[in-house]
């Protein structure tokens, strides 16, 4: 039998399963399990399959914990790039050093017992993961989670007054749970993962500001540098008809040595515009006289995946940027990032 602190836990996860996935995500993850998934609703899926199964432990309340990280923590993001030298990272990876400012910090028991809250009154360090893959040696990365509650605006409706010829829009505002991410790795390359915003109320520098500021106790910013993406922009335009078993490009902008911008863009979401010779010709000749790729827009072509998919990647903004715009698996974001830095380390 659960205990009722399990089952209350066991709730709040299912309740930010519910806001983070679809049903078809968990009925997969419980067909893994062989539990069965027929269900007419999310309560019904609870009732009927989820609470039973931990009931009998089939499946524990980890589980549920561990599915959460997994569809909440990749995807729908804005990732920014820095990197430092491998001894100093390794250095900031020291167990005793981080378990020291978690006990400082009053956060020693996120290492066992992570925070599940919904809507946080401010951004909140919830998770401090250390992964070890040999115990008998220091960690090979660091992830820390920070939840904040976002306000998101809609418009409700709209009036206009007949007499003064004025506009007046009433919004309807929520709140929203909002997931950023911190990752270190041992070589030292450090991501920080901000969650996409619905409206775009601030840049997102200001929120790297922020989540930088948040976790700066545990990794300060001397050391670390910006990985500049230029490269890699310039290889997805210039190698694009080499690279089209792995990409499909969709937009790209340019600006040159006085300021002026040029954009060009497919006619649709399923067209490649490395085919649209005329203007990709029209770029070349912009960029050969003194222009830089700032942006490109492309579609990156996931290995084995049956049926064929494709994750849209969008690498502008600040020049360390770049940004995975749908929900996806940790395997498919690692593969996403994995090309962008490939892209990026090859010669200019």
């Amino acid at each position: 039998m659960l205990s009722d602190d399990d089952k209350n836990l066991a709730k709040i996860l299912f309740g930010l399963l519910k806001t983070a996935t679809s049903q078809t995500v968990v009925k997969e993850f419980l067909r893994t399990k062989g539990i069965p998934v027929s269900a007419q609703n999310w309560d019904d899926l609870y009732e009927k399959r989820i609470e039973p199964a931990l009931a009998e432990k089939r499946i524990a309340v980890k589980d549920l914990r561990d599915l959460l990280q997994q569809v909440e923590e990749f995807g729908k993001q804005h990732t920014f790039l820095f990197k430092c030298p491998q001894d100093r990272a390794e250095a900031l990876l020291n167990s005793n050093r981080i378990a020291s400012i978690a006990q400082a910090e009053g956060l020693a028991g996120l290492f066992t017992n992570p925070l599940d809250l919904e809507l946080p009154d401010h951004p909140t360090i919830v998770d401090i993961r250390l992964h070890r893959p040999d115990p008998q040696k220091q960690p090979a990365s660091l992830t820390i989670k920070v939840v904040e509650s976002r306000e998101i605006r809609r418009l409700h409706s709209e009036e206009r007054d007949p007499d003064s010829g004025e506009v007046l829009r009433r919004y309807a505002t929520t709140k929203k749970r909002a997931v950023n991410i911190v990752h270190l790795d041992h070589t030292g390359l450090l991501e920080f993962r901000i969650a996409s915003q619905d409206n775009q109320a601030k840049k997102y520098a200001e929120l790297l500001f922020s989540l930088k500021t948040k976790i700066r106790k545990f990794l300060p910013d001397d050391g670390f540098e910006e990985i500049s993406l230029r490269t890699a922009k310039n290889k997805i335009h210039r190698d694009r008809e080499n690279l089209a078993e792995e990409i499909r490009y969709s937009n790209s902008t340019a600006r040159n040595e006085f300021g002026a911008m040029m954009q060009i863009t497919s006619s649709s979401t399923e067209e490649n515009l490395s085919s649209d010779e005329g203007s990709m010709s029209a770029l070349d000749r912009f960029v050969e006289r003194n222009g830089e790729v700032t942006g490109a827009n492309i579609y990156v072509k996931l290995p084995d995946s049956d049926p064929p998919r494709e994750l849209r990647l969008l690498i502008s903004g600040e020049r360390n940027e770049f940004a995975v715009t749908v929900a996806c698996s940790a395997g498919e974001y690692e593969y996403v990032r994995g090309k962008v830095i490939a892209f990026n380390t090859s010669p200019s």
